[in-house]
C-alpha cells in the first residue's frame, strides 16, 4: 500500500464543530460557571437552603441562560454594552489657571 496513491486524504473529524465540553458547549462555559458560582454563594452561604435546592435552582438558571442567549450569545449580550457617545461641538476656552490682569502703570523691580 505504500506505493500506491491513496484517492481519500485523513482529515480532523472535528473541523468545522462546535467546541464543547461533553453536552456544554463552549461558548456557554464561563457564563455557567459564573452562575454555579453565584448561586452557591446566594443560596448555600447566604440564605442555607440545602444543596439539593442549589443543584435546582442552579439547574434552572443555567438552563434559563442557554434559552435565552442560544447559540449566538453575542447577540444577547452585545444589548447591555453602552454604546460610546461621540459628539462634535465647539465650546469656548476656558484655561484652568487665571492670570492676573497686568497692571501698566506698576513697575517691577527689574526697572
Amino acid at each position: 500500500m505504500r506505493g500506491r496513491p491513496t484517492l481519500f486524504r485523513p482529515i480532523n473529524q472535528s473541523l468545522g464543530r462546535q467546541p464543547s465540553l461533553g453536552l456544554i458547549p463552549a461558548h456557554l462555559l464561563a457564563p455557567s460557571a459564573g452562575i454555579l458560582v453565584s448561586f452557591y454563594i446566594v443560596f448555600v452561604l447566604i440564605l442555607r437552603l440545602a444543596f439539593g435546592w442549589f443543584l435546582l435552582l442552579s439547574l434552572w438558571g443555567i438552563t434559563s441562560w442557554w434559552i435565552v442567549v442560544g447559540q449566538k450569545t453575542w447577540k444577547f449580550t452585545h444589548k447591555f454594552k453602552s454604546v460610546p457617545d461621540w459628539n462634535r461641538g465647539h465650546l469656548p476656552y476656558h484655561p484652568c489657571l487665571r492670570e492676573k490682569p497686568h497692571d501698566h502703570n506698576e513697575t517691577s523691580h527689574w526697572d
